[in-house]
Protein backbone atom coordinates (compact mmCIF):
# COMPACT_ATOMS: atom_id res chain seq x y z
CA UNK A 1 0.00 0.00 0.00
CA UNK A 2 1.44 3.58 -1.16
CA UNK A 3 1.23 6.08 1.22
CA UNK A 4 1.03 9.71 0.08
CA UNK A 5 3.69 12.22 1.10
CA UNK A 6 0.70 14.37 2.85
CA UNK A 7 -0.49 11.30 4.68
CA UNK A 8 3.26 10.59 6.04
CA UNK A 9 3.34 14.54 6.57
CA UNK A 10 -0.17 14.67 8.49
CA UNK A 11 0.75 11.39 10.73
CA UNK A 12 4.46 12.84 11.22
CA UNK A 13 3.36 16.10 12.42
CA UNK A 14 0.40 14.17 14.85
CA UNK A 15 3.41 12.27 15.88
CA UNK A 16 4.80 15.59 17.04
CA UNK A 17 1.59 16.87 18.53
CA UNK A 18 0.91 19.03 15.86
CA UNK A 19 -2.55 20.15 13.93
CA UNK A 20 -2.39 18.12 10.23
CA UNK A 21 -1.58 20.54 8.03
CA UNK A 22 -4.40 22.32 5.52
CA UNK A 23 -3.86 23.76 2.84
CA UNK A 24 -0.32 22.13 1.66
CA UNK A 25 1.06 23.91 -0.91
CA UNK A 26 4.29 22.18 -2.98
CA UNK A 27 7.25 23.77 -5.15
CA UNK A 28 9.99 22.31 -6.76
CA UNK A 29 14.02 22.89 -5.77
CA UNK A 30 16.48 23.82 -8.19
CA UNK A 31 19.78 24.21 -7.74
CA UNK A 32 22.09 25.45 -11.07
CA UNK A 33 19.07 23.96 -13.08
CA UNK A 34 19.05 21.10 -11.82
CA UNK A 35 15.97 19.33 -9.94
CA UNK A 36 17.04 18.53 -6.01
CA UNK A 37 14.15 17.87 -4.16
CA UNK A 38 10.27 19.62 -2.91
CA UNK A 39 9.20 21.84 -0.44
CA UNK A 40 5.86 21.69 0.98
CA UNK A 41 4.12 24.63 2.74
CA UNK A 42 1.81 24.38 5.58
CA UNK A 43 0.71 26.63 8.14
CA UNK A 44 3.13 26.65 11.13
CA UNK A 45 6.16 25.37 9.03
CA UNK A 46 7.03 23.55 5.76
CA UNK A 47 8.83 19.80 5.08
CA UNK A 48 11.55 19.37 2.16
CA UNK A 49 11.65 16.52 0.54
CA UNK A 50 15.46 15.63 -0.94
CA UNK A 51 16.19 13.33 -3.59
CA UNK A 52 19.22 12.44 -3.77
CA UNK A 53 18.64 10.77 0.04
CA UNK A 54 15.32 9.93 0.32
CA UNK A 55 14.57 11.53 3.56
CA UNK A 56 11.27 14.37 4.63
CA UNK A 57 12.66 17.06 7.11
CA UNK A 58 9.96 19.01 8.59
CA UNK A 59 10.82 22.61 9.87
CA UNK A 60 8.62 24.89 11.70
CA UNK A 61 7.84 28.62 10.81
CA UNK A 62 11.27 29.80 12.31
CA UNK A 63 13.28 27.09 10.16
CA UNK A 64 13.76 24.94 13.34
CA UNK A 65 14.19 21.23 12.15
CA UNK A 66 11.33 19.56 13.82
CA UNK A 67 12.47 15.76 13.11
CA UNK A 68 13.98 13.65 9.63
CA UNK A 69 11.93 10.84 8.55
CA UNK A 70 13.63 8.28 5.93
CA UNK A 71 11.41 6.75 3.47
CA UNK A 72 11.70 3.14 2.03
CA UNK A 73 12.03 2.50 -1.45
CA UNK A 74 9.31 -0.21 -2.65
CA UNK A 75 11.06 -3.17 -4.34
CA UNK A 76 10.20 -3.77 -7.69
CA UNK A 77 7.81 -6.99 -8.24
CA UNK A 78 9.96 -9.82 -9.99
Amino acid sequence: MDTSIHDLLAATLSELGLPTPTNVFQTMLMKNNHFIGHKFHFDGGFAILRGHNNTIELYDEQGKLLKTVGLKREQEAA
